[in-house]
């Protein structure tokens, strides 16, 4: 028994012994340690101790949902993010020594604060605004950023047929923040907005409900040419059929173009046609005004102004054909850049003091890229359509001015065009006398 009793105190010992020498003995002395409170965490600012026995240090903590994290740096770096939390609150990190065989020290204890995460502050800096057939969503961020949003609003399920959120759109929170607008699909007076955020685990952070946000839909206003009055600026010709009519009689890429087009192109005198179907104005009608007469009070939500889409069997107009002293071979310098939109009550008079300015359209005139330059595809020759079955296919070129989404009235709109591109690739200025040109244009208000 008395053997029995010794040969189990020596397993002990034994097992006491090995258990000893798996923890790294290590003192924190020369150990340097900042924590600053940032957004969803916190910022370990270090300085390790200098010990060649020392490879890294482990920092282990909780994180909001009381899971356990372990966070690892070395001498290649000064700080670490303690992240994984949404509200501020009090946090006890437990830090240790790792050397090179991987054995761990003691475990010391430190104390640090977290600030309000992005996935919970989003709320707290976020506007819900009015927008043409939607809603608009501007959202401010802190420095740091983290987690998802997924904005919805409350519609009727196609499947279903019952009530149900309808996801719009999920999305980073970005840093800084940004302005988001989306339009609805279901037509409503008014619409209640949904908000969710989570972290990027998936877990959900908060939530928020915007009821009632006037949705402002919208419809086409008809308008003809006698509602449109541009005091003689309008290139009236019709061998290369130029005016008013065309602004308004539906055709918005360019079909009758290249009709001519494709009847002419077997005239080995021609290299294109001098149809156009199209608006031209000028000379000198930079910043002269254009009048568009309503017939009633309504509240205007933008202008969409197009440019003819590009085709193959219809190149820039010849200098020599009908109207060429003006096209002088390019079509891209002749489409507007810089225009203000107005709008007035009862004046139609141009020179009036009742305009108030809606919009405008500011692009820079040697913009050379799609984003910076509405027409950009004019100038396009791989995107040129061939036949008037291919050009069915292609999406019209065009620009919206949007106006407020306000409840405010006007009979009339005021139309200035200050500016047009300048020609792409090239510094020749080929509109010295100032035209302009617009395929079609239309006119969307708020739908009573």
């Amino acid at each position: 028994m008395k053997n029995t009793i010794l040969l189990l105190f020596i397993i002990f010992s034994f097992s006491a012994c090995s258990d000893d020498d798996s923890v790294f003995g290590v003192s924190t002395e020369g150990l340097e340690l900042k924590f600053t409170p940032v957004e969803g965490g916190a910022m370990m600012h270090y300085s390790l101790p200098n010990n060649s026995d020392i490879f890294a240090m482990n920092v282990r903590y909780k994180n909001w949902q009381g899971l356990e994290v372990l966070k690892t740096c070395g001498y290649s770096g000064d700080s670490l993010l303690l992240d994984g939390f949404t509200k501020a609150q009090d946090v006890s990190a437990r830090i240790s020594f790792v050397n090179h065989r991987d054995e761990e020290s003691t475990l010391y204890e430190y104390n640090f604060k977290t600030l309000d995460s992005a996935p919970w502050t989003f709320f707290d800096n976020v506007e819900i605004h009015s927008s043409w057939n939607g809603f608009q969503v501007i959202y401010k961020s802190p420095a740091v950023v983290t987690g998802m949003a997924h904005v919805f609003y409350l519609g009727v399920d196609p499947k279903t047929q019952k009530p149900d959120t309808i996801l719009m759109r999920s999305f980073p929170i970005l840093q800084g923040g940004d302005t988001l607008n989306f339009a609805v699909q279901q037509e409503s007076a008014k619409n209640t907005v949904v908000i969710r955020t989570e972290d990027f685990q998936g877990y959900r952070v908060r939530q928020e409900i915007y009821p009632d946000v006037d949705a402002f839909p919208t419809e086409q206003w008809t308008m003809k040419p006698e509602n449109f009055n541009d005091f003689g600026l309008s290139v009236e010709n019709g061998i290369a059929k130029t005016g008013v009519q065309y602004l308004f009689d539906g055709e918005l890429k360019g079909e009758a173009r290249l009709i001519a087009s494709a009847i002419e192109e077997n005239k080995p005198e021609r290299k294109s046609t001098t149809t156009y179907a199209t608006y031209l104005a000028g000379p000198q009608a930079y910043d002269k005004p254009i009048v568009l007469d309503l017939r009633e009070q309504k509240v205007p939500a933008w202008l969409r102004l197009y440019c003819l889409y590009p085709l193959s069997n219809a190149s820039n107009p010849l200098t020599g054909q009908e109207l060429g002293y003006i096209w002088s071979g390019c079509y891209e310098d002749k489409t507007p850049c810089k225009l203000t939109v107005y709008g007035s009550k009862t004046s139609s008079d141009p020179d009036s003091g009742d305009w108030v300015p809606l919009g405008k359209l500011d692009q820079k005139r040697d913009a050379t890229t799609a984003s910076d330059r509405w027409s950009f595809l004019t100038s396009s020759t791989t995107a040129a359509a061939k036949t008037v079955e291919e050009l069915a296919q292609k999406d019209p070129v065009y620009v919206d001015v949007i106006f407020p989404t306000i409840d405010e009235t006007y009979r009339y709109l005021k139309i200035i065009v200050h500016d047009t591109f300048k020609r792409m690739n090239s510094e020749v200025n080929s509109n010295q006398q100032k035209y302009f040109t617009l395929h079609e244009l239309e006119v969307y208000v708020k739908k009573n």
